[in-house]
């Protein structure tokens, strides 16, 4: 059974943690806390989102034992993860689920946060969200649909939203519809920990995937890497979101596109499949539940959220 977080409300408190890359400053964290105060909410900041180890928010003991705290901690209703970068995958094994599993919060995050929102969800059984981090919060990039998709899923119940390209860019590989729960996340994290004990369950599912900063032909190794481990036969539909700086670099212009690599991976299986779905590392930035049952139209390019989020 799953255990679902409550619905955010208005002078609540929301917890800001760093599970993975270190804050290049204070200023994004005190920009997060500013913004969140001004929209009626308390904040609590974690230890990690001023820690500092190399590149990452502290010890990977202090980044499970921050995120942990969050969870345990009554008066945090929800928690957003500042940012992604790289180093939840050292840290996913040092997680108590069953702790998580009796305190349901709302965890948001993305790109790298993907290891943590799949391991959440596969071993707790607690929904997360492939959502926006406190990085972006209160600059401009962020305003507009992003920041309202943002609080429409934070302060709404989600049961028949429909989730769509508000740009109508989104495009069809392969139609139809179908229906599952919705995992993934960034693609080089899902292939990373696909033969873990950590990684999104694909059986029955939609897979969403998006990437950043990844020539075709890293693409293609992580596509290759999910072909070759069985579980895509599984799968019920895909949704390809942004591929952001993904073109070939100079000395490789001419190999395939990330559009190209899709279609050369994924239409054979002759499932529902868009790409170009609003999601990932650009803007605007549509938020995904994760392990929530959705149907995925694939003609008409929407998702429509099928299973309520939050606890009723």
């Amino acid at each position: 059974m799953k255990a679902k977080p409550n619905k955010l409300k208005v002078n609540d408190t929301i917890g800001l943690v760093c599970p993975s890359f270190k804050n290049p400053d204070s200023s994004s964290t005190e920009r997060a806390v500013e913004y969140l105060t001004s929209k009626g909410y308390q904040v609590k900041v974690g230890e990690t989102c001023y820690a500092s180890e190399g590149y990452l928010a502290g010890s990977d003991q202090l980044r499970a034992h921050d995120l942990e705290k969050m969870f345990l901690d009554d008066e945090v209703k929800a928690i957003i993860c500042m940012r992604g970068g790289y180093g939840a995958s050292r840290m996913v094994d040092l997680i108590d689920y069953e702790k998580i599993k009796k305190h349901p919060k709302t965890f948001i995050g993305y790109s790298d946060i993907t290891v943590l929102l799949n391991a959440i969800y596969h071993r707790a059984k607690v929904p997360t969200v492939h959502g926006m981090v406190g990085f972006a919060f209160g600059t401009e990039k962020f305003a507009g649909e992003s920041e309202k998709d943002f609080w429409k899923f934070m302060l709404e119940k989600q049961k028949n939203r429909i989730l769509k390209d508000p740009l109508n860019q989104t495009k069809t590989l392969i139609g139809g519809t179908c229906c599952g729960e919705l995992v993934g996340g960034n693609l080089s994290l899902l292939a990373t920990m696909i033969a873990s004990d950590y990684g999104a369950d694909f059986e029955n599912k939609i897979i969403f995937i998006e990437e950043v900063e990844e020539e075709p032909y890293k693409l293609d190794r992580y596509f290759s890497a999910l072909r070759l481990s069985g579980k895509l036969e599984k799968v019920k539909g895909f949704v390809f979101g942004y591929f952001i700086e993904c073109e070939p670099s100079e000395k490789r212009k001419g190999t395939q596109t990330y559009v190209e690599l899709i279609k050369e991976y994924f239409a054979h299986y002759q499932k529902p499949t868009i790409y170009d779905f609003p999601s990932g590392h650009s803007y605007p930035f549509i938020n995904l539940p994760i392990g929530i049952k959705v149907k995925l139209d694939a003609d008409e390019k929407t998702i429509t959220i099928k299973e309520e989020f939050y606890k009723e």
